[in-house]
């Protein structure tokens, strides 16, 4: 299986996945023109090469270039009932009969890609994450969550690779420049996972093997790359030194898509 981060950020978001002939957009935060533009530059695939099209939300960093990316590949587009009904008009495909319901914790194929939705505590209709298990390994996406719970971190277990929301750094955030009832929505049960919450969750969820971890849908205003990175890491060393030394961080962009990475390892 091979995965690259498209967009990853508070203004846009986009996941390529591929497996054989198998190749899912999972979302579309950013215009179609860049996605496009980013599929061929660094994946060397087309909008029209898509089987299928996921998506988490319905808030606009996820669903930007819905409408365009429809116009441009035939495959179904999946999203929960929620979700389809929150879509803004700007938003909705023209044929909605292409959009297939998903349900949380419901695993279905394409291709020969296993895809389990599950839900996530966020400010949206029916948000959901998702874990992608391949012969070749498993990818699992975890954006827009304001914590992660036990049932979360038992179905995000032996993954080999993870896009692990890590969106603010809570001192500059309660410093910044946002207005108070942003802060305490990104704060809340519905926001974002901090730094130091994406390092606790991941404490429980890292398998003791080599694995990445990207840090996603980072904050330009309340985050820096480096911070995330640096706080992520000091947690980590302390609390499971092993899984410290087996773990690969990466920084994800808004701005650029990331490098194709590639699993070979099968699963056992």
């Amino acid at each position: 299986m091979r995965y690259c981060i498209l967009a990853s950020g508070s203004n846009g978001n986009a996941v390529y996945i591929e497996h054989g002939e198998t190749r899912i957009l999972l979302d579309a935060g950013i215009s179609g023109k860049q996605l496009r533009s980013r599929l061929v530059e660094n994946c060397e695939r087309d909008l029209a090469d898509l089987t299928a099209v996921l998506i988490t939300h319905e808030h606009d960093d996820h669903i930007k270039g819905l409408v365009q990316v429809a116009k441009h590949t035939d495959g179904p587009i999946y999203m929960t009932e929620g979700t389809q009904a929150a879509l803004p008009d700007k938003a909705r495909p023209d044929d909605l009969s292409r959009c297939a319901i998903v349900r949380e914790d419901q695993p279905f194929y394409i291709g020969d890609i296993c895809v389990t939705p599950f839900a996530v505590s966020h400010d949206a209709e029916q948000p959901v994450a998702y874990r992608f298990d391949s012969p070749d390994g498993s990818l699992a996406v975890v954006t827009d969550l304001g914590y992660v719970n036990d049932h979360q971190k038992t179905l995000l277990q032996d993954c080999d690779a993870y896009v692990f929301e890590s969106n603010h750094d809570v001192d500059m955030l309660r410093a910044g420049r946002y207005p108070w009832h942003l802060k305490r929505r990104i704060l809340g049960d519905k926001g974002h996972l901090s730094n130091i919450d994406a390092a606790y969750a991941l404490i429980d969820i890292l398998p003791d093997k080599p694995i990445d971890v990207h840090l996603a849908h980072l904050s330009e205003d309340n985050n820096h790359p480096d911070l995330a990175i640096l706080t992520v890491e000091q947690i980590l060393r302390d609390a499971r030194p092993v899984t410290k030394e087996t773990t690969a961080l990466h920084k994800t962009s808004r701005k650029a898509a990331s490098p194709i990475f590639e699993m070979s390892r099968a699963r056992v």
